[in-house]
Formats: structure tokens, sequence, C-alpha cells
């Protein structure tokens, strides 16, 4: 299970930020108005801490894939690095709209 979470890893945080970017829209737009900078805020805070999360995966399971011989513990490495990585760009491209006010 943990080799799971693992080489899933850049990908759950990912889905983390899709439900709670959405949430926070969805509580903007029914407490206020949804471009209400504070709730803009929120969400640049949010997605700039899952972005900082996906990295950081990413940078670890490159920093194990230097490192590792073993093919199975190397294919583990080479998924987490590209779910860090997909994930990376996802969540800058989700968080564009909010970054460039639409």
């Amino acid at each position: 299970m943990r080799r799971w979470a693992w080489m899933l890893g850049g990908l759950i945080v990912w889905t983390v930020h899709f439900m709670g970017i959405y949430a926070i829209a969805s509580l903007a737009d029914v407490v206020s108005r949804a471009d209400d900078p504070a709730w803009r805020m929120a969400g640049l805070a949010f997605s700039g801490a899952c972005l900082l999360m996906a990295l950081a995966i990413a940078a670890r399971a490159a920093r194990r894939l230097r490192r590792t011989t073993d093919p199975s513990t190397r294919f583990g490495d080479q998924l987490a690095l590209l779910g860090g990585g997909v994930a990376a760009v996802a969540i800058v491209w989700q968080a564009l709209p909010t970054v460039i006010g639409y």
C-alpha cells in the first residue's frame, strides 16, 4: 500500500487540489462574490501549497532515481516523478484563471 501511495502521490495531490479549489470557489460564491480578493488569495494560497507538494514529490523521486539500481524500485520512482510533474503542470493550469482574474 505504501508503494502505491508513493507512485500515485502526485496524482493524489492533484486530486486534492481539484476538489479543494472548487470547494473554495463554491463556498466563496455562496458567502460572497467568487471574485472577492480574499477568496482569490485563499485559492492561490491553496494552489501554491499543492504545487509545492507536487514539486517536492517530483524532486524526491528524482533524487531517489539517481541513487537506486533496483529495477522495481526505479519503476516506482519513475512513476512518482511523472505523477509529480503532471500534477505540477495541472495545478498551474487550474490556478491560471485565479491568477489572471477570471
